[in-house]
């Protein structure tokens, strides 16, 4: 069992720069994934996503990338058409204002366009430097995400066996709760009725609510779906949307059997059964 929430940090140099990728893992439905890179970088997206998807299924990949150059990389060139047309601009300036001022380099070259500056990106070299870096922090995050499942797990089993203690007892008091309610049943029955009243009729209007109030089909099915609960957990890979069904299922029987006993301690067990559910459900959240 893993969690959904996660960590991850490396960083590295080559090919002129440095580079550092960040990935933060949370807890969502389905797989998303929002990653944001320089400029520079944005080419390389789509690689990626494609190498984060096949290490991760469920939750919400939060990936930043950083770049910074360590070497110098970039080409200068001049525009001899912008400067020749700044240059010109200048004279023609001072022959209007009656100046002598000479046009100098260094004037020129702080005006717009007449220097160039561009730097050499090689998205390869870059890829290389950044897919090392990518499996490094993914490692991270997933070391982290599976020593939290451990926890999860951990916490989700104690709440089932607060479940199944209470079950157990439960299931120990289905017969006594039934001849409670037989007994009731029939005592209501003589009381409207009266005395005369034919015992196969008795029996007959009996059974009908004892059916109403029979608890032992849903007593084996919450302990089925507990049986499948434990297994499944024990399986690898992603497991919470599962998990979440099962559990579901676990509160309808729970609820079915409060709303058909009227024994008072199976309302108490059925009250401890609930509250333990809602703490699983609540850890449910977070496993992938």
């Amino acid at each position: 069992m893993n969690s959904m929430t996660g960590f991850g940090y490396s960083e590295g140099e080559g090919a002129g720069v440095h580079m550092s990728v960040e990935i933060k893992s949370l807890n969502t439905r389905y797989l998303d994934m929002i990653v944001s890179t320089p400029p520079s970088l944005s080419v390389l997206e789509g690689r990626i996503r494609g190498k984060l998807q096949g290490s991760f299924i469920r939750g919400r990949l939060e990936v930043t990338v950083r770049i910074r150059d360590i070497e110098e990389n970039m080409t200068v060139s001049v525009d001899n058409a912008a400067a020749e047309a700044w240059k010109t601009a200048f004279d023609n300036l001072s022959r209007v204002l009656e100046g002598e001022q000479k046009v100098s380099l260094e004037m020129l070259v702080q005006q717009d366009g007449v220097l160039k500056v561009s730097r050499e990106r090689d998205s390869g070299a870059y890829w290389n430097i950044l897919e090392s870096l990518i499996s490094d922090s993914t490692v991270q995050v997933l070391g982290m995400r599976e020593k939290e499942g451990v926890e999860l797990a951990r916490d989700i089993e104690s709440q089932l066996a607060v479940i199944e203690s209470s079950l157990k007892r439960i299931k120990k008091w289905a017969p006594e709760v039934q001849r409670e309610v037989e007994e009731s049943l029939r005592s209501r029955f003589l009381e409207i009725l009266g005395d005369d009243t034919g015992e196969q009729r008795i029996m007959v209007e009996t059974a009908a609510w004892i059916v109403k109030t029979d608890i032992n089909e849903e007593i084996v099915r919450l302990e089925t779906h507990l049986g499948a609960f434990r297994e499944d957990s024990a399986v690898k890979g992603a497991k919470g949307k599962k998990l979440d069904f099962l559990a579901q299922e676990m509160g309808r029987e729970i609820n079915t059997i409060g709303s058909k006993s009227p024994k008072a301690e199976v309302s108490r067990e059925v009250v401890n059964m609930k509250d333990a559910l809602e703490k699983v459900r609540e850890q449910l959240r977070n496993v992938e």
